[in-house]
């Protein structure tokens, strides 16, 4: 059971919904980078959070020096069946950036109707 509780506290911990980071990014967006970590073809890569960076997985560890250490890093995928921000999050853990995921992905950012842009 403890295991179990730590696993739902982890997840919490890790996490924000998209209203808090919309909330968030209003107050002081310049603590706060977005980084959309999505892997697609273009023809599926249509929209994205207003403001995100685009830094798909593959290509993250090599462009670590885009991002501010002295920011929060919100990483954003599609949606939360998919792993990918999980992935990113670990990897920007391990380099040493705060790092929490959007919770719900880019899915659950436009459901809400939070700004988005075409890319």
């Amino acid at each position: 059971m403890m295991e179990r509780m730590d696993y739902l506290q982890a997840v919490i911990d890790s996490q924000k919904t998209p209203i808090e980071v919309f909330m968030g990014i209003q107050e002081n967006k310049d603590a706060f980078e977005v980084v959309d970590v999505r892997i697609g073809e273009p023809e599926f890569l249509k929209e994205k959070i207003v403001g995100a960076k685009q830094i798909p997985l593959m290509a993250l560890e090599s462009r670590l020096s885009e991002l501010d250490k002295s920011k929060l890093i919100y990483v954003v995928t599609w949606n939360a069946a998919c792993t990918l921000a999980k992935q990113a999050s670990i990897l920007l853990l391990n380099h040493g950036y705060q790092v929490l995921e959007i919770g719900g992905g880019n899915e659950a950012w436009k459901a809400m109707g939070l700004p988005m842009q075409e890319i």
